[in-house]
């Protein structure tokens, strides 16, 4: 009984591998889950830590019940740490989004994770343990070129605000971390998109477009956050059993919270255009419409 479980959605890369590492390191019997492609990535703590590694796409409801199944048979039915990590990212301007990218972040960003939370759910209630999940500033302000991706923050940050008040008669933690800048490929998309037939196409299309949709891409990137320091401060909380629900992590975490909650929209849309280079875009933009 004194063996501490934990599963972590999206655990073949970036924040998912370096959490999986850090509780590996501190004992816990680590179970993480990926797309089959990926679940390759995770040996290496397979091999040196003991970490499962499976493969589920937690889109899909049977490949969560199969998960379900494998990790009590190891876990006796006990989870302490449910990490719902998994996510992916799509750049473009919000009112252009291709139905099939929308379709697909939604799933992964907050199906997914509401199926892993229902379907793991006994287990942590169990331990009387704790969910997490990975929230972002997106959630908080509005990043440009990235609208779809915020909103799969915002939604599945209040979903985890719900969770909060329903799990406490259970002693069940619930946790969203509002994420600012780590290291990781989660924008990456953005630049990506400039390539396709969509951004090409796109009504901003023109000057000053490809270099602010770069920027954008280059905003995980560019803060030189590793990933290891984000796990070791969010393991940090955990094990603290902080009462808090929103922790923040990762570059400008809290101050984009503050800048997103208590600054006017127009000064908050402004810091964030001129950041990202949109300004220029925005502008030309309106010069034409005007003449």
């Amino acid at each position: 009984m004194s063996q501490k479980y934990a599963l972590i959605s999206g655990a073949s890369s970036g924040i998912g591998y370096a959490v999986a590492l850090k509780l590996c390191k501190l004992g816990y019997k680590v179970f993480g889950c990926a797309p089959e492609p990926f679940v390759a990535e995770m040996y290496p703590l397979r091999d040196e830590y003991g970490l499962v590694p499976f493969a589920c796409d937690i889109t899909k409801v049977d490949d969560v019940k199969k998960a379900v199944e494998l990790v009590g048979k190891i876990a006796g039915g006990r989870l302490d740490i449910l990490y719902n990590n998994a996510g992916i990212g799509v750049g473009g301007p919000a009112g252009e989004a291709d139905e099939d990218d929308l379709d697909w972040v939604f799933r992964v960003n907050v199906f997914g994770h509401i199926y892993m939370t229902k379907y793991f759910l006994d287990s942590v209630i169990a331990t009387r343990g704790t969910i997490v999940f990975t929230c972002s500033v997106a959630s908080r302000v509005p990043i440009p070129w990235t609208g779809v991706y915020c909103a799969t923050k915002a939604a599945i940050d209040q979903y985890a605000w719900n969770l909060h008040a329903e799990m406490k008669p259970f002693g069940v933690r619930v946790h969203s971390i509002v994420t600012g800048g780590v290291y990781t490929a989660i924008a990456d998309p953005n630049a990506n998109s400039l390539h396709d037939g969509r951004a090409v196409n796109s009504r901003y299309q023109g000057e000053g477009f490809a270099e602010s949709m770069i920027a954008s891409s280059r905003m995980s990137r560019d803060t030189k956050y590793s990933t290891h320091r984000y796990a070791n401060s969010v393991v940090k909380d955990l094990l603290r059993k902080s009462a808090k629900f929103n922790l923040y992590h990762g570059y400008m975490a809290y101050t984009l919270h503050l800048l997103g909650r208590y600054a006017p929209v127009w000064f908050t849309e402004f810091c964030l255009a001129v950041y990202f280079k949109q300004l220029l875009v925005l502008r030309r933009i309106k010069r034409a419409q005007s003449g």
